[in-house]
């Protein structure tokens, strides 16, 4: 991974100080993602639930709490809300309805802001995560139904065959699409992540493996475990070479911790361009990190986990009966 005494943090210093000068994804996903498909989820969540209400003022709070009732009812029971992409879904929602809570507006379709990587010069999203946003907004209705929730569940694994079907075949077929792009990259990864515990969240709900759904989608499992292509498509905002002079002058004119990122991370490898060489690490430890990540999915996934989640049992806010 380029120079190995080129931590993260160094990395992250500099990538501050290039994304000033020649902009280009944040390649880190929301820590939603993996926090809401590990081992820990419950947990996770029922501290991103407590810390997006401690955010609040009490008649925001109130508002919060209001709009958790209407979705779910008084009872205030997630049917395996704990575990997997509802627990992933609660948290998404809980942020949502926290910003409708101050005033702000929030969309209701589209990429969910934040959970996938955004391309900031064509704002481009492969189709599945569309897929995977709309459903993660439609969970929350149909969490306590468990026939819709199956039947929902098994349709929207479908279509995310489909999208990534389509996505192989662009990729053999060499098109046009920047199928090797940074931030497509990523998101094909992450994508691949969602569908595997989409898949066994339906093996919960039957409380059985689902062998057909695991032999179509074998293939699904395999997109995200192969290598990443080797000629990935770095996109900057800019000239890379030409920003070069720039990205070095502002390194000498920042603060110690930035020099000293930059001494720890000089290597052979940069080249004709920093701003690429530090794009291109921050990309590799992101790999790394999801790599991890992916893998506690698949360990989350096989352990069959059948957790509801209470919302009146922590919430901060008065839950009248």
């Amino acid at each position: 991974m380029g120079n190995m005494h080129c931590e993260l943090e160094d990395v992250a210093q500099l990538a501050s100080v290039a994304r000033g000068i020649c902009p280009y994804p944040n390649y880190n996903p929301s820590p939603l993602f993996g926090k809401m498909m590990s081992t820990n989820s419950s947990l996770h969540l029922r501290d991103h639930y407590r810390t997006v209400q401690s955010s609040l003022t009490p008649k925001q709070l109130e508002d919060f709490t209001q709009g958790l009732k209407t979705t779910f009812g008084r009872e205030g029971k997630v049917t395996l809300g704990g575990v997997g992409v509802v627990a992933l879904s609660l948290a998404v929602l809980f942020d949502t309805l926290a910003r409708q809570a101050r005033g702000e507006w929030v969309s209701d379709s589209g990429p969910i802001p934040g959970l996938f990587v955004k391309d900031p010069l064509r704002g481009y999203y492969p189709p599945h995560v569309y897929t995977a946003s709309e459903y993660l907004r439609l969970v929350p209705h149909i969490a306590n139904n468990p026939t819709r929730m199956r039947e929902e569940t098994e349709r929207y694994l479908k279509q995310l065959h489909v999208d990534f079907q389509s996505l192989d075949k662009l990729l053999e077929n060499n098109h046009t699409l920047p199928i090797k792009d940074d931030n497509i990259v990523v998101n094909i990864i992450l994508g691949g992540a969602f569908a595997q515990d989409l898949m066994h969240h339906v093996s919960r709900m039957n409380s059985t493996t689902d062998v057909r759904a695991v032999e179509t989608f074998t293939w699904l499992i395999s997109a995200f475990q192969r290598t990443p292509p080797a000629d990935v498509i770095f996109n900057l905002n800019c000239d890379p070479e030409e920003a070069n002079k720039d990205f070095l002058a502002e390194v000498q004119q920042s603060e110690n911790r930035t020099q000293e990122a930059f001494k720890s991370c000089k290597s052979k490898e940069v080249g004709k361009s920093w701003l690429l060489f530090v794009a291109y690490l921050e990309w590799q430890y992101a790999m790394f990190s999801m790599s991890r990540a992916v893998g506690e999915v698949s360990r989350t996934t096989k352990m069959n986990q059948r957790e509801d989640f209470d919302l009146k049992a922590d919430a901060l806010g008065k839950w009248a009966e």
